[in-house]
């Protein structure tokens, strides 16, 4: 059999949107920016041999709506020749970011958008899907011989954020430092054949918020820390992928100090640097020689040899359907739908602002397709979505759209036979958080409030976890795992 021979490519471009555009993620913040923290970027990095070409794309934006996602995977595998399924589109998930989540989450698409805002948004979105696909093409263009190993890193700086608030027992955003966490830093390590880095890989498990409602700067949040820090240390160029951080927040977490995300970067920077420094990529022995000195000495070395680049890089996908729980009567639409419009006249009535109003129209929006569904005859809906593996030998990414919950990163991790399994949430598109059956029980924001700002009919049910990692046991049996 012939040695197959593994190629790597890496390309960045600039993609900060112009001043004044709406920020999303943080519904009650919906004025315009008013600076740049920090630019905007996307990193394309392209694995390849000759049977398999995988692409994959780290952007500093909240995230991509799901038939906007679509177009992006199947721009870039139409300009670099691969298939849509062998493409990932990562999204960071910043909260400093531009509305390229269109329809849902309170974007200038959603409510209180005027025409010339919906506009240059548009525009720039449509650009935006040609320079991705170009990125990609430069990133393939500049493939070159490569090996990669990986490795993991410590970083204890995200903490479960699903809190019983104590004054009222509410299940609050905040900090449950009993609750599940993943600290674990993955690290993808791609080097050319001498050694010398051409790209890092990595990932954690944490919502990149550390900056809150009173900042209206574009910024990269904490994972653009993460990046500077190890390309500064290494060279190379670093992608960041947010993992299974549906129900994770760090310990600064919507902060108005921006020396917070600093911190929180240089924590997660610091551990992925430390398990960078900890992998070699070139084929080696390990030699024991006994030395000559005053002293006597056992003396180790590595010495380097030939072989092959790799022995697997192989791609695979699933489409998933995940049930939601049953819709109301039509009764019940109706009487939430008349108090949804009640409180919106209210607030109108008395001259509220935008920041109290949006809301309140986003309530009323999502109540008024739930009766027309109802009305429809539908009393069962499902999200469906495409999950993907990628594996490099010892190596494995799964990636999924949506904010999937820390146990279904931990559930996929355990299953997995493979040495380093790496998870990325946010991939993909947006779609709706993806919680455990304790937070399904007992509510919260991510089965409450969000299931309104996504946008979906009802929120999941409580078997989503077993699901989801079922599901993904499938898939890594397709990648031999």
């Amino acid at each position: 059999m012939t040695d197959l021979n593994l190629t790597a490519g890496v390309a960045r471009i600039d993609i900060t949107p112009p001043m004044g555009f709406r920020l999303q993620g943080i519904m009650r913040r919906i004025e315009p920016s008013t600076g740049v923290e920090t630019p905007l970027l996307a990193t394309a990095l392209v694995l390849a041999d000759e049977r398999t070409k995988i692409v994959l794309v780290d952007c500093d934006l909240l995230g991509f709506d799901l038939p906007l996602a679509e177009e992006i995977r199947e721009r870039i595998a139409d300009r670099v020749g691969t298939s849509p399924s062998r493409v990932a589109v990562g999204c960071t998930h910043t909260h400093n970011g531009p509305c390229t989540v269109r329809g849902i989450l309170g974007g200038v698409h959603q409510v209180a958008g005027a025409a010339d805002e919906i506009n240059a948004l548009d525009a720039y979105i449509q650009d935006l899907v040609g320079r991705l696909a170009r990125l990609a093409a430069e990133a393939d263009g500049g493939r070159r011989p490569a090996r990669a190993a990986a490795g993991s890193g410590h970083a204890e700086v995200a903490v479960n954020r699903e809190e019983c608030a104590p004054e009222d027992g509410l299940i609050v955003v905040g900090r449950n430092p009993g609750g599940t966490t993943d600290h674990s830093v993955d690290v993808l390590r791609i080097d050319d054949l001498e050694g010398n880095p051409i790209a890092v890989l990595t990932s954690y498990a944490a919502h990149p918020v550390c900056m809150g409602f009173e900042t209206r700067r574009l910024s990269q949040d904490f994972p653009g820390v993460v990046r500077r820090i190890v390309e500064q240390a290494t060279g190379a160029t670093c992608l960041y992928l947010t993992g299974a951080a549906g129900n994770q927040a760090c310990h600064a977490f919507l902060q108005s100090d921006w020396g917070e995300k600093e911190r929180t970067g240089g924590i997660v920077g610091a551990a992925a640097l430390q398990a960078f420094y900890g992998i070699e990529t070139r084929p080696h022995d390990e030699i024991r020689d006994r030395g000559r000195s005053f002293a006597r000495l056992a003396l180790y070395r590595k010495e380097f040899k030939g072989g092959p680049t790799h022995r697997i890089l192989r791609a695979a996908s699933r489409q998933v359907s995940l049930p939601l729980q049953p819709l109301p009567s039509l009764e019940e639409a109706e009487v939430q739908l008349a108090e949804a419009g009640r409180i919106v006249r209210k607030l109108m009535e008395r001259g509220a602002g935008p920041a109290e109003v949006c809301p309140a129209q986003m309530e009323e929006q999502w109540a008024k397709g739930i009766v027309d569904k109802v009305r429809a005859g539908v009393r069962e809906t499902s999200l469906s979505f495409e999950i993907v593996a990628y594996r490099l030998d010892d190596f494995v990414l799964v990636a999924q759209p949506g904010e999937p919950f820390v146990e279904i990163g931990l559930g996929v991790k355990k299953r997995s036979k493979a040495k380093h399994t790496m998870f990325g949430g946010f991939c993909n598109g947006v779609l709706a958080y993806m919680p455990t059956a304790e937070t399904v029980a007992q509510g919260g924001m991510a089965v409450e409030a969000a299931v309104r700002t996504y946008g979906i009919p009802a929120p999941p049910v409580a078997e989503t976890v077993d699901i989801l990692v079922a599901e993904y046991g499938e898939l890594l049996n397709e990648v031999g795992l």
